[in-house]
């Protein structure tokens, strides 16, 4: 072989030793999504448990971004990937009085009671607190109060109820419903409107 051969096989020889195949590059992480909560319940009868179908229910966030669902044959709607925070619900069906109302999302179930047109008389029943039932310390959340009449009807009594912690070192709460937390333990919080009065109970954790 001659020289110039030799030192030609070499060079070859050389550059396909330095081919050598790279690792792929792995994709980016996806970044995380934001937490969403879901709002299910059901759409009945007033003072039954009797479902409404076909009732339309309009979800309104505070900055006025609106999401509908239809109850199915048994009444039952759901809402997903709901940002927390305030919801303004209107339910209306044909053949009942339409009711309206104020959520604060999270919040585990719902249930809207509607009652028939050209009904009795109606009266205050009760005050339906909803909102977060555990929070963390140092933790601030809105709480909504909403007075439910006789005749299945609702009314967001929010900024106008009377608001009360039965243990305001563990957690407080504002004459608009806004609740802080301040140390690990529990407190029941009531708003009572005109004659008639609600209590949820609330939980404080370090974490």
């Amino acid at each position: 072989m001659s020289l110039r051969t030799f030192l030609l096989c070499l060079a070859v020889g050389c550059a396909s030793c330095s081919n050598t195949p790279t690792a792929p590059t792995p994709p980016p992480a996806s970044a995380s999504s934001s937490t969403t909560s879901t709002l299910a319940g059901r759409v009945v009868q007033n003072g039954t448990t009797t479902g409404i179908a076909q009732a339309v229910l309009t979800l309104v966030d505070a900055s006025g971004n609106a999401v509908t669902a239809t109850s199915d044959a048994t009444g039952a709607f759901s809402f997903s990937s709901l940002a927390a925070g305030m919801y303004s619900l209107q339910t209306t069906a044909p053949g009942y009085v339409m009711s309206a109302a104020s959520i604060s999302v999270p919040v585990t179930s719902f249930t809207v009671q509607l009652a028939a047109e050209r009904s009795a008389p109606v009266s205050t029943l009760s005050v339906e607190i909803s909102g977060p039932s555990t929070l963390a310390i140092g933790q601030s959340r809105q709480l909504a109060a909403n007075v439910v009449y006789t005749d299945g009807t609702r009314r967001d009594v929010t900024n106008v109820a009377t608001w009360r912690s039965t243990t305001s070192p563990v957690a407080a709460v504002s004459s608009t419903g806004l609740l802080t937390a301040y140390s690990t333990g529990t407190t029941v919080i009531t708003a009572a409107f005109q004659d008639v009065s609600g209590s949820f109970d609330v939980s404080a954790s370090s974490q």
